[in-house]
């Protein structure tokens, strides 16, 4: 009777044991929420709403179309030259306009991230070239760099979760694309968005005048310090 008694009262402390363990091992997986803050709005129409935000320690400007408002995307369907992206069949959409390829990158990188969420980087939203290098500079790290001349540098082993920011001559971001499981994820201006294998053929049919590419990944280390 008395090892029936010990029996139930080690499965019972047993059960209680790993009932909490696993809520507390789950609630430590859960993405921490990186929150933004609306600081001013710079403009605002029936189509767009232009806003001064803060992310973190830095204050960048986004833009948010109005899903309801359609877009007229007559004008750039009809240019006969219309590039890599429309050549493959991608069109423009009501909804591919709304968001940009700096967004875009950041929404796939946080997308795919088990530690960090977000907000703000969505279908409906854009983010300036200033913007996207202050988010690169002073929240992530760069993990390497190299150049896209000789080419052969394109063919190189990429780490995997990244966000690679494609930089011109004048030293500005133009493009960035998120990377994962050897495949690239891009969204080009207004079209939709796309992958693409080999970084070495995308530069060639697309931004050409890319003089190197950065590797970045989240700086935890300053997101844990904020």
């Amino acid at each position: 009777m008395r090892f029936i008694r010990f029996l139930i009262i080690t499965l019972l402390f047993s059960f209680i044991f790993i009932e909490a363990y696993c809520q507390v091992n789950l609630s430590s997986h859960s993405p921490i929420t990186i929150k933004s803050t609306t600081l001013d709005t710079i403009k605002l129409t029936d189509k767009i709403k232009i806003i001064d935000v803060l992310w973190l320690n830095d204050t960048i400007r986004v833009s948010v179309s109005n899903q309801d408002v359609k877009t007229d995307t007559s004008v750039v369907k009809n240019v006969n030259n219309k590039g890599y992206f429309a050549s493959r069949g991608f069109i423009l959409s009501d909804e591919s306009v709304m968001q940009n390829c700096f967004s875009y990158a950041l929404e796939k990188y946080f997308e795919n991230s088990e530690t960090y969420s977000q907000n703000i980087f969505r279908k409906t939203t854009s983010i300036d070239g200033k913007s996207i290098e202050k988010i690169l500079n002073h929240s992530f790290v760069k993990i390497t760099e190299f150049t896209t001349k000789p080419r052969k540098n394109l063919k190189q082993t990429i780490p995997n979760d990244v966000v690679l920011a494609f930089v011109n001559n004048f030293g500005s971001v133009i493009h960035t694309v998120y990377y994962r499981n050897e495949k690239f994820y891009t969204k080009n201006g207004m079209f939709t968005p796309d992958t693409f294998k080999s970084l070495n053929k995308f530069i060639q049919k697309t931004y050409w005048d890319t003089k190197k590419i950065i590797v970045y990944r989240i700086d935890e280390d300053k997101i844990k310090s904020t």
